[in-house]
């Protein structure tokens, strides 16, 4: 049994202002949460507890009426994710943020669990598909949305999250508990992956991947939303010619950000399909972006890896992280030895001073990646684990190596 989310675009209809008014609601009770419990701790010089929050939300709620249209179980999710936020903060092995306030009328989420507060289900056909209907029930009249169900979600629904994006389109996001089906695929072993800035991808095999830069194919789109816009803030007039440039702005790089998405999950898809066990690094990505800037966040490392380890639960593909202080790039796949000439990065083949071989730079880390990944265990499993630290997925190397090679 896992966990899946199911993602639709909400039609935009008269009825739109209403739910974008719940959201709003939500991120002014979650600033409310920050800010209260930031000032407990400068009282009694410790934190409060996620009990203490929801009885005190419980009471506001009462009292405000934008706020009670929202649910308990919404003013209570508003709680527990802030707790959720603060211990993500304090782990070593996250290392997340301290919780922050939000914009109040940009972006935001309000979720509805345990099927309370809402009723989500199939309505008739159009265009040869079916349409979802969401009904939110303390909206009543205004509270009926539809949406084009692009696939059906399956298994128990646990709960429903509305996002608005920063161009104020609203998304809902189905999450379910599925039965984990692995999908057939062909079996051709075992592959090494790095990661870089000539290559997106390089293969043990010698394989080399590309992707598009989406983001400086569109700067030319940026500079000139980002003028729009600047001009109509500068009047001091936010009216609706603000609005229009405020969201052709957020709509230019959201395009770039569903092309990024788009290719990432189809060569997610396509490696799980090919590899039985897949080999990555580490990646330090605020290392990375302090070397080369911009183009590391607009290749997406991190991006690539989160959507590689959820595609590889369903075809039960292993993946596996190397630590990021292994010398990939130094080591020769072939005897071992160690050569500090790589340090420059400007280096891209060496020959090794022992045996002689000569080894691409990219090549030979692949090579060495995989080495290492099935050399190691973790208590006699292998774990593979996501970009935030989270155990994602077990299995046994040697099994899977046994498999592949059947």
């Amino acid at each position: 049994m896992t966990v899946r989310n199911y993602k639709y675009k909400l039609y935009v209809s008269k009825h739109t202002k209403a739910l974008s008014g719940l959201i709003t609601s939500s991120n002014f009770a979650w600033n409310h949460v920050v800010a209260l419990a930031r000032r407990y701790y400068r009282i009694h010089h410790r934190g409060i507890t996620c009990a203490q929050l929801q009885r005190h939300m419980a009471k506001l709620a009462k009292k405000d009426p934008f706020w009670c249209k929202m649910g308990s179980q919404s003013m209570q999710e508003i709680s527990q994710r802030y707790k959720a936020a603060l211990d993500a903060h304090f782990d070593p092995k996250l290392r997340r943020g301290f919780p922050r306030t939000h914009k109040k009328f940009t972006g935001g989420s309000i979720v509805y669990k345990q099927g309370i507060g809402y009723t989500l289900g199939v309505g008739e056909k159009q265009d040869g598909r079916p349409v979802g209907v969401l009904v939110i029930n303390k909206l009543g009249k205004n509270g009926m949305f539809k949406f084009k169900v692009t696939r059906p979600w399956e298994g128990k629904t646990r709960r429903i999250t509305i996002k608005r994006d920063s161009d104020g389109c609203l998304y809902l996001i189905v999450t379910c508990d599925v039965q984990v089906r692995h999908i057939e695929r062909s079996r051709q072993g075992l592959i090494g992956m790095d990661f870089g800035m000539k290559h997106f991808l390089t293969l043990s095999d010698g394989t080399t991947i590309d992707i598009p830069d989406y983001h400086r194919q569109a700067l030319a789109e940026f500079a000139k939303a980002d003028r729009t816009y600047s001009v109509r803030r500068r009047s001091g007039v936010y009216g609706s010619s603000f609005k229009r440039a405020k969201k052709a702005k957020a709509k230019a790089h959201r395009k770039v950000a569903d092309k990024r998405a788009d290719f990432h999950w189809k060569l997610a898809h396509e490696l799980c399909r090919r590899y039985r066990f897949i080999a990555i690094e580490d990646l330090n990505l605020n290392g990375m972006k302090k070397l080369w800037g911009r183009k590391v966040s607009s290749l997406g490392f991190g991006e690539f890896v989160l959507k590689l380890m959820t595609v590889s639960e369903k075809y039960g593909t292993v993946v596996f992280k190397v630590d990021r202080f292994y010398a990939s790039s130094k080591t020769c796949s072939v005897c071992g030895s160690r050569y500090d000439g790589t340090k420059d990065l400007s280096v891209r083949q060496w020959t090794c001073p022992v045996c002689g071989t000569v080894h691409d730079r990219d090549v030979n880390a692949a090579r060495n990646i995989l080495r290492e990944a099935l050399s190691k265990k973790e208590n006699g499993k292998d774990v593979s684990r996501g970009v935030s630290g989270h155990k994602t997925q077990v299995g046994s190397v040697e099994s899977a190596a046994t498999k592949s090679l059947e």
